[in-house]
């Protein structure tokens, strides 16, 4: 209701600061993909693996066709941590694993038709901010990575 009360006071020229705002919807629900497919104009969905990805992508497309609006584009948040040996089995997130995981999963999800991918390093402990080297250079290591292809 709330976005859709947006979507309205946005859609009227003759109100404050009217015109398109890009609304990204997140999360991972059902709940949250009904909401992307209506009013998201991307899709951000947070930490999962690539082969819920791979799979809920056609659904939300899907989704948006039966509300008559445009696919959301596909924006996902994925964990960013590099190890030194592969991380294996069906609950590897996207993001983690060797330098080459972590390159296949961007390439993944760039063949998904994401153009904006958040790498999140950290952990969920707000003492990691405090010593950030740690996440720079796993950043920096991905960026390589990019470049050198």
């Amino acid at each position: 209701e709330h976005l859709a009360a947006i979507r309205a006071a946005w859609a009227d020229e003759r109100d404050y600061r009217a015109g398109d705002i890009p609304i990204w919807v997140g999360g991972n629900s059902d709940a949250a993909l009904r909401r992307a497919a209506r009013f998201g104009e991307a899709w951000h969905p947070l930490r999962n693996t690539m082969s819920y990805l791979r799979e809920t992508w056609p659904r939300l497309k899907d989704l948006a066709a039966e509300h008559g609006r445009p696919t959301p584009d596909l924006a996902p948040r994925i964990l960013l941590r590099i190890t030194t040996s592969p991380v294996t089995g069906p609950d590897r997130l996207a993001g983690e694993g060797t330098i080459d995981q972590v390159a296949d999963d961007l390439e993944q999800l760039r063949l998904l038709g994401a153009e904006s991918v958040l790498l999140d390093p950290f952990s969920g402990d707000p003492g990691e901010t405090l010593r950030p080297e740690a996440a720079w250079e796993m950043i920096a290591a991905v960026a390589a990575r990019r470049t050198a292809r």
